[in-house]
């Protein structure tokens, strides 16, 4: 997502020369909720990968389970393991990623909002940001 933001920052920097090495952005954060909600989706991965490793019979006894008495979620995960394997090796990675990287941006000359991708909903256009920095008083390279 931040190739979003730096792709309009070439782009402004070519409308606009005087605002060469003037145009700085970080990542918006996503909500705390769906952060949150990242972090647990992370620990679910990270519990899967320590059952494959350590083996989940090895697991349930040494919490004490007998041999012939495994818990019923131990034989689930066992049959189905092809599945729950791609589930968290490549589904539950692209669901962090997809839902923690916002890819939004706010555009702010002199302390002043140009352009926010997240009141608009938008990628801005390019004529959304020019105008608005003309308007702002700034000079396009053309004029």
């Amino acid at each position: 997502m931040k190739r979003n933001f730096l792709n309009v920052q070439k782009f402004l920097e070519d409308q606009f020369p005087e605002l060469r090495g003037h145009i700085t952005g970080a990542n918006y954060p996503p909500p705390a909720t769906i952060e949150l909600a990242a972090n647990l989706m992370s620990v679910i991965q990270l519990m899967g990968i320590f059952w494959i490793v350590a083996g989940g019979e090895k697991i349930f006894r040494f919490l004490g389970y007998p041999q012939n008495q495994l818990p019923s979620v131990y034989h689930t995960i066992n049959q189905n393991a092809m599945p729950i394997g791609i589930f968290l090796f490549l589904i539950l990675p692209q669901w962090i990623g997809r839902y923690t990287q916002t890819g939004a941006f706010e555009v702010y000359l002199n302390d002043k909002e140009i352009f926010s991708k997240l009141s608009k909903g938008a990628f801005p256009t390019a004529d959304d940001l020019i105008s608005s920095l003309v308007q702002a008083g700034l000079q396009t390279a053309q004029d």
